[in-house]
């Protein structure tokens, strides 16, 4: 057993996040305090495992039995967890608005998480364009397990490979549309062949990325948008037209219906270069306080 250290940028609450995480999820997370997650280490499925020791300065342990590749665990349980996530200067944008300082005080050391490759985050988006996330979640599941490795009773995410050979008509068993099985599949061809090179996006602008995702058949807008803000964590990126954002936005931020796209980024535009971020923190009080007992601006 490998157990390595790592400090996030404070402040960081690894529980907080893994329960706004599970939220998002049709399956109950049964120790909100353990993360367990199935990734690759050099092409190997292992299982990382991650505790919290402290919360002031941030300590969290990673335990994994991959005895080889100590650089790449770290790296790779620094991108999940965004440990590098600096939180405190939209902190500080946030504490003068009356709504968004009320919620980021109660979610101290809220982060979001993120899959362990950006492969896994564009299918996740493909599958969650036009449904609900819980059917979404079920379709990736089937995925998963007809395509992935299992390792210690988790899942790793198939490989942009696996995917690639695969016939269209498997994936359809999945539960994927027709149309949506060959995104899919031309993506994971794609970036199998070094078309599209997912290892150049993290050293890019926003919009450089955004433009290069933009050209690829299946990612739109709101699939462009939320690989930003999920799979590179860029703070400022908002998949507006998601209905789900647009609601939580009117509940908070306006008279109490769903606004405009246009709307709501009006309505985040105080909190540039963290809208992204604002969006987030809604959208996470919003799945942890089922009632909404914020009064709306």
């Amino acid at each position: 057993m490998t157990v390595l250290t790592i400090n996030p940028v404070a402040p960081h609450d690894l529980e907080l996040s893994m329960r706004v995480m599970s939220s998002f999820a049709p399956d109950e997370v049964k120790d909100p305090s353990v993360l367990r997650v199935a990734v690759r280490i050099h092409g190997e499925p292992t299982v990382l495992e991650f505790r919290q020791r402290h919360r002031a300065p941030p300590v969290i342990e990673v335990h994994t039995d991959c005895n080889k590749g100590v650089t790449e665990v770290r790296r790779i349980a620094k991108w999940l967890i965004c440990a590098d996530l600096d939180l405190q200067p939209f902190y500080r944008v946030a504490l003068s608005h009356p709504v968004l300082a009320l919620i980021v005080e109660e979610l101290h050391g809220l982060k979001p998480m993120r899959p362990a490759s950006l492969f896994e985050m564009l299918v996740i988006a493909v599958t969650e364009q036009q449904i609900s996330m819980a059917a979404a979640y079920r379709i990736r599941h089937r995925i998963v397990e007809s395509f992935g490795d299992e390792v210690d009773d988790l899942w790793a995410f198939p490989t942009y490979e696996r995917l690639a050979e695969t016939p269209i008509s498997e994936l359809i068993k999945c539960g994927l549309s027709q149309r949506k099985a060959e995104y899919v599949g031309r993506l994971a061809y794609r970036v199998s062949r070094g078309l599209l090179d997912l290892e150049r996006l993290p050293t890019l602008s926003d919009e450089e990325v955004f433009n290069i995702l933009f050209q690829e058949r299946g990612i739109g807008p709101w699939s462009a948008d939320y690989l930003l803000i999920r799979g590179l964590s860029r703070p400022d990126r908002v998949p507006v037209d998601d209905l789900g954002i647009r609601a939580i936005a009117g509940r908070y931020l306006g008279s109490g219906q769903r606004l405009t796209a246009q709307r709501v980024m009006r309505k985040l535009s105080s909190f540039k270069p963290y809208r992204g971020l604002a969006a987030f923190y809604l959208l996470a009080y919003a799945r942890l306080s089922k009632n909404y007992p914020l009064t709306p601006l």
